[in-house]
């Protein structure tokens, strides 16, 4: 009995940029018409649990590691091919979405302060710091500040700092407010 033909198939190839939290999708090339296309991605050459998708997203657990996708393709009468990507270039840390942070409230002794960060990455850790005229105000560091008769005069600021897996910290400072009033 003769072997069964070897499935007509391509290289798959991988575009995007290799970074957590950046979508990364497979090119499959050409197969033969009316095979059936499987799936996996890989980082540092070890199959990474359900990524079995068209597209791949790295997380924490991939930075620093080279990312291959496998196809594999299987059609009746053929014998079924797999072929592997090129590598990646090594997944690079996320980058944060760290919008401007701004104050909310009137600059007034006794007055509560309210930091509203916007809307960072997913799953972001936010963490606070008040400041009055650039001078860090120690034990300043909730999300709200009700200013003392130390801060009158001064110009606030805020500084938020934003951490996550895979991603390098940033921290973003608010405008200051006017004058501290009495």
């Amino acid at each position: 009995m003769a072997a069964a033909p070897k499935l007509a198939s391509s290289t798959p190839t991988v575009s995007g940029t290799a970074r957590v939290g950046r979508a990364l999708t497979v090119t499959t090339g050409v197969w033969a018409r009316g095979a059936t296309l499987k799936y996996q991605w890989s980082a540092d050459g070890v199959a990474v649990r359900g990524a079995t998708a068209t597209s791949f997203t790295p997380g924490a657990a991939q930075r620093g590691k080279s990312i291959t996708v496998t196809v594999t393709g299987t059609l009746a009468g053929y014998t079924s091919v797999s072929k592997t990507s090129k590598p990646t270039a090594a997944v690079a840390a996320g980058i944060l979405t760290s919008p401007t942070p701004t104050i909310r409230g009137t600059a007034r002794v006794g007055t509560t302060l309210t930091a509203v960060p916007g809307t960072w990455t997913s799953g972001t850790t936010l963490t606070y710091q008040w400041f009055a005229n650039g001078a860090k105000i120690r034990g300043a560091t909730s999300s709200s500040f009700t200013p003392t008769s130390a801060q009158r005069g001064a110009k606030l600021t805020v500084t938020v700092t934003g951490t996550k897996a895979g991603y390098t910290s940033k921290s973003v400072t608010s405008k200051a407010t006017t004058a501290v009033a009495r």
